[in-house]
């Protein structure tokens, strides 16, 4: 009997283990977002290059926080992966996004709306804002985050998408923490 006990758990542990290992590469489901002057994008418009699909809120304090780090990295990696910053506020707080963008040091994102708490389920994120989805070219999920974003695991994942970066910024200090001063 404890010897059908183990083969059952290692059998239940390799099932589990495949499962979530095929969701690794999942095809990314299409999105309809709109940008701030209120043109229609797809996500499917963007194959043949690598996405990093940032979805945040206006509420959402760690959203905040990542934004610099975001917008340095779309510089470091600028035609060769596209940032999409994808907001899941309301339709009353979108007016609202411009100011939140230029407050938190993401002028250089592409930010888009119409996004909603159900698409983080729809890419296999966790209920946890910010979340963000990393896109090989050819439209496969190759990589989720859920919560805030951690320089190193961000510089690793962007690495497996599109290889090393550009140089920084020539004053040699890093965009993000500029502006936490």
């Amino acid at each position: 009997m404890p010897a059908l006990l183990l083969l059952l758990r290692v059998v239940t542990i390799a099932v589990l283990g495949f499962a979530f290992a095929a969701n690794a590469n999942d095809v990314a489901p299409d999105l309809e977002l709109h940008d701030l002057k209120g043109a229609p994008h797809k996500l499917a418009d963007y194959r043949g290059k690598p996405v990093v699909l940032n979805f945040w809120a206006t509420w959402c304090t760690p959203c905040a926080t990542e934004m610099p780090l975001l917008d340095e990295m779309q510089k470091r990696y600028q035609g060769r992966v596209v940032f999409i910053a994808a907001s899941v506020d309301f339709d009353d707080v979108k007016p609202s996004i411009a100011a939140f963008i230029k407050k938190h040091h993401a002028d250089d994102l592409t930010v888009m709306v119409g996004a909603d708490l159900d698409s983080l389920h729809d890419f296999g994120l966790k209920d946890a804002m910010p979340g963000t989805v990393f896109i090989d070219a050819e439209g496969n999920i190759v990589g989720r985050a859920s919560g805030a974003l951690k320089r190193d695991e961000l510089e690793t994942q962007m690495q497996k998408l599109a290889g090393a970066p550009a140089s920084l910024p020539k004053d040699d200090q890093k965009p993000a923490e500029k502006a936490a001063k």
